[in-house]
């Protein structure tokens, strides 16, 4: 008989969003769980050297996030915030983000009822990402978007060049993935 056993339990990482994705992933277990990846881009970026400090040219930038219940019945939605970059690069390779040490402010979990919607700003997203100090700097980060119900999700992306000229919208659609917790044997 082994004397040195260990148990699952034993590597398992305990964490908030660990923790509601596991609730999430159980309770949903015969259908699995959808999950969204949108992009945020928010702030203004100055001049300098763009390409290796902040990923984006001189602008001011803006992102929205819209999610749609289309179900007749409630969703729970578990969203997370990963910044790869908040003033300064956080997450360029090999670095990167890890979702197991994300603070509670990064992680926030709704009930979006029968049909309805809700949005993600850049002010949501400077909520979850406090500035160090002063302004809301340059952010880029991930967020992330996880239910049992599949959703409709939407990012619209504004940006405006520094010199004022002009200025982009573009809408993207985000389709759903699915998320796969242990074992997808």
């Amino acid at each position: 008989m082994a004397t040195n056993q260990t148990h699952a339990n034993a590597d398992r990482q305990v964490h908030p969003l660990l923790d509601n994705l596991r609730e999430m992933h159980a309770a949903a277990a015969e259908r699995g769980l959808f999950t969204y990846s949108v992009k945020i881009v928010c702030g203004k970026q100055t001049g300098g050297d763009c390409c290796c400090v902040a990923g984006t040219r001189p602008g001011l930038y803006a992102t929205e996030v819209n999610i749609q219940n289309f179900n007749l019945v409630q969703a729970q939605v578990l969203k997370f915030v990963q910044p790869l970059i908040h003033g300064v690069v956080l997450a360029r390779e090999p670095d990167v983000t890890n979702p197991a040490t994300l603070p509670r402010r990064q992680i926030e979990t709704i009930i979006l009822p029968p049909l309805a919607a809700t949005m993600d700003d850049c002010c949501r997203i400077a909520d979850m990402l406090p500035a160090p100090s002063g302004e809301a700097p340059l952010t880029i980060a991930i967020l992330s978007i996880v239910s049992p119900l599949e959703l409709s999700v939407s990012a619209v992306y504004t940006a405006n060049p520094s010199n004022g000229d002009g200025i982009s919208i573009d809408v993207e659609y985000i389709p759903s993935r699915r998320l796969v917790i242990g074992n997808a044997g």
